[in-house]
């Protein structure tokens, strides 16, 4: 959806709320506040239709969200494995998904990636690959894991939380993943920050180049990032640039776990409203406009 457009709702629906005693949060574009009772939502994606989709931590739904009206359907997740935290979302054709996992045994190895499909109004999970941390020499913390994901011609790509100290700074591991040949190519982004760590990932392809836009974010961090990324080329280690630094943009800052890069530019970022079991707002999209990411 066009920053315009996008903005016209936005008055819209704040028009329509004007008695309220709250105000939506400030910001470089349209806030808008989701209904739904879904709450952590960690991941965005969107289809080729133009809607977005959105996953809920907890493993128990999906939402499609409309991208005119943004009325909010919920689909309960099935298939979800037990003490799987679902935490990142990419869109890969015909109504198909991949899902990035966590759980909260701290040293695994491995984290999966998870296949699903919309199924007589459910949103149903099966098939899987493993994310081995092996590649990277390191093993998960409590709860870190698959944070961004998204899928371009048969290739995922994926981030995860996980930070490692190399050649004086902080680097996280970054992956993509050949669907049909079930080949990995490991590599390392740069972090910016003393403490951020990645939080989503979408990607595009701009003149035969892979290039990742990431939030950085830890507590009052939160940044854009932006990146290529090799396709032939193993072990790379990566330098971002900084693109937009949204604690400087949004006051109250809340905690990103979505993103969508747009073809023109745009960035649609989602919020994670839930913290140690506490929610304390709406979930919402921020639409932040192509001039306001340098």
């Amino acid at each position: 959806m066009r920053a315009g457009a996008a903005l016209a709702v936005f008055i819209l629906l704040a028009c329509a709320s004007c008695t309220g005693k709250k105000k939506p949060p400030s910001g470089p574009g349209p806030v808008i506040s989701l209904d739904t009772r879904v709450t952590g939502l960690s991941g965005l994606t969107r289809d080729g239709k133009g809607i977005l989709w959105a996953i809920g931590e907890s493993g128990d739904s999906a939402l499609r969200i409309d991208p005119t009206t943004f009325v909010v359907r919920q689909y309960p997740v099935v298939g979800c494995p037990s003490k799987t935290d679902l935490e990142a979302l990419a869109w890969i054709g015909d109504g198909r998904f991949v899902v990035g996992t966590e759980t909260r045994e701290a040293g695994r190895a491995e984290d999966a990636l998870l296949y699903g499909r919309f199924e007589g109004g459910q949103f149903v999970v099966g098939s899987t690959d493993t994310c081995d941390y092996g590649l990277w020499l390191l093993t998960a913390p409590d709860n870190h894991g698959i944070e961004g994901l998204c899928h371009l011609d048969g290739v995922l790509v994926l981030a995860t939380e996980l930070t490692d100290q190399q050649r004086g700074r902080r680097w996280a591991p970054i992956a993509m993943l050949d669907v049909e040949t079930q080949t990995w190519t490991a590599h390392r982004v740069g972090l910016t920050s003393k403490t951020g760590k990645l939080a989503a990932l979408s990607c595009r392809v701009i003149d035969g180049t892979l290039e990742a836009m990431a939030v950085e974010r830890h507590f009052g961090v939160s940044r854009l990032l932006r990146f290529d990324i090799p396709k032939d080329e193993q072990g790379a280690w990566i330098e971002p640039r900084v693109v937009a630094d949204l604690s400087k943009l949004i006051d109250p800052l809340p905690n990103f776990e979505g993103l969508v890069w747009d073809n023109d530019g745009s960035v649609v970022l989602l919020t994670d409203n839930e913290y140690q079991g506490v929610v304390r707002e709406p979930s919402r999209l921020y639409f932040v406009p192509a001039s306001a990411v340098q």
